[in-house]
C-alpha cells in the first residue's frame, strides 16, 4: 500500500478477524509500519436491571477481560506481528472504540474480517460495512478463505480521481505478492434498455467499436510496467457493484481494489458511492477502499488552477456511468 505508516486491526476472535490480523501483520512489516490490534468488549448491551448481581457480573468481566487479554496475545505470537507492536483490550460499543482508536491513532489503514463473527457465507457484515461508512482512512475487509498473500487483484477503474489512487495501490499490492493483476471498467449500456434492439442491425459494430475504445482509455489510465502481469478489461453490466462481484468470481479473485467514491458531484452528500454498498452485500473476496487523493485541487474551483486529469479520450458522458452514488 502507499504511504501506510499506522495499521489497527480489529479483532473479535472470529476465524475471520483471524485471517484479518495475519493479513495486517503481513503489512505491517512490508510497509515497516506501526501495528495496532485491538478487541473491544462490547459493554453497549449492558443492563441496569442486573444491578442486583452486579458483584457477581463484575467479577465475569474481570475473568473474561484476563481471557481475552491472554487470547489476544497468544494470537499475536501465532502471527507472527512484529516486536514493538500494540495490543489492547477496551471496553465500550465496537464501532465507537472503532472509529475512535482510527482517529486518535492517526491511522492509515484499519483491517477487519469481511463477516466478523456475523457467520454470513458471503457479502460484509454490519459492523464492517458501518465502518466503512464512517471512517475517513483507508480500509482492508480480510475474507476467511483467501491465502494470506493475494493471487489475483482486480482493481475498479472508473477514470476519477480516487482510481489514480486504486490503480497505485493495486501496482504496489500486486508487485509485492507477484498476484495478477486485472484492471475492470464497468460501464452500463442505456441500449440495453431498448425497446427492440434486436432490430437495430449497426448495434453489434457500435458495441465492438466502443468496448475497444474503453478498453483503449483503459490501458492508457492504468499502464502497468511491463513486468507486470496485467490484464485489461472492458464489461457492462446492469448496476456496476453486481458487475464488479460476477467478475471477480469469474476469475477467482482474492482481493478487489476500489475507491469508496466515484466521479458525480453527487456523493459529497453521502459516506458512500452506491457500488461500493452494492459490492459490499455480494462481495465474494477481500476488498481495499481507498479514499480520494487528499489535495488542495480538489476544492479549487474549475479553470482557476485545479488539478486535471491527464487527457485521453473518451465516450461521451451520456453512455458511460462512473461507480457513483447515483449509478450502482
Amino acid at each position: 500500500m502507499n504511504q501506510i505508516k499506522t495499521i489497527l486491526v480489529g479483532v473479535d476472535f472470529s476465524e475471520c478477524s483471524r485471517c484479518a490480523l495475519e493479513q495486517a501483520v503481513r503489512l505491517a512489516r512490508w510497509n515497516d509500519a506501526a501495528l495496532n490490534v485491538i478487541h473491544v468488549m462490547d459493554s453497549s448491551a449492558q443492563d441496569n436491571s442486573f444491578t442486583t448481581f452486579q458483584p457477581e457480573l463484575d467479577e465475569l468481566r474481570r475473568l473474561n477481560r484476563e481471557h481475552a487479554i491472554s487470547r489476544l496475545a497468544e494470537w499475536t505470537k501465532e502471527a507472527g506481528a512484529p516486536a514493538g507492536h500494540s495490543r489492547e483490550v477496551i471496553n465500550g460499543a465496537p464501532l465507537d472504540v472503532l472509529l475512535q482508536e482510527t482517529r486518535s491513532r492517526q491511522t492509515d489503514l484499519l483491517v477487519l474480517g469481511i463477516t466478523g463473527d456475523s457467520l454470513l457465507p458471503y457479502g460484509a457484515g454490519t459492523m464492517a460495512t458501518k465502518c466503512l461508512r464512517k471512517t475517513g482512512t483507508k480500509v482492508l475487509l480480510v475474507k476467511q478463505t483467501h491465502p494470506r498473500t493475494f493471487r489475483r487483484i482486480v482493481a475498479c477503474v472508473d477514470f476519477s480521481a480516487t482510481a489514480q489512487e486504486v490503480v497505485k495501490h493495486a501496482l504496489r499490492v500486486a508487485g509485492q505478492d507477484h498476484a495478477e493483476l486485472h484492471f475492470l471498467h464497468v460501464f452500463q449500456a442505456e441500449w440495453n434498455n431498448w425497446s427492440s434492439p434486436a432490430r437495430l442491425p449497426a448495434l453489434t459494430d457500435f458495441e465492438r467499436g466502443y468496448s475497444a475504445l474503453l478498453e483503449g482509455n483503459l490501458r492508457q489510465f492504468a499502464q502497468a510496467p511491463p513486468e507486470a502481469s496485467a490484464v485489461y478489461v472492458v464489461t457492462q453490466a446492469k448496476t456496476h457493484g453486481h458487475g464488479i462481484a460476477e467478475y471477480c468470481r469469474s476469475v477467482d479473485a482474492d482481493l478487489v481494489v476500489l475507491g469508496n467514491k466515484g466521479r458525480t458531484t453527487l456523493i459529497k452528500y453521502m459516506m458512500l458511492g452506491s457500488t461500493v454498498e452494492r459490492l459490499l452485500k455480494e462481495s465474494p473476496t477481500s476488498v481495499l477502499v481507498v479514499r480520494p487523493p487528499a489535495a488542495p485541487a480538489e476544492s479549487a474551483p474549475a479553470g482557476n488552477g485545479a488539478k486535471r486529469l491527464p487527457l485521453f479520450q473518451r465516450p461521451e458522458p451520456s453512455h458511460v456511468h462512473s461507480f457513483d452514488a447515483a449509478g450502482g
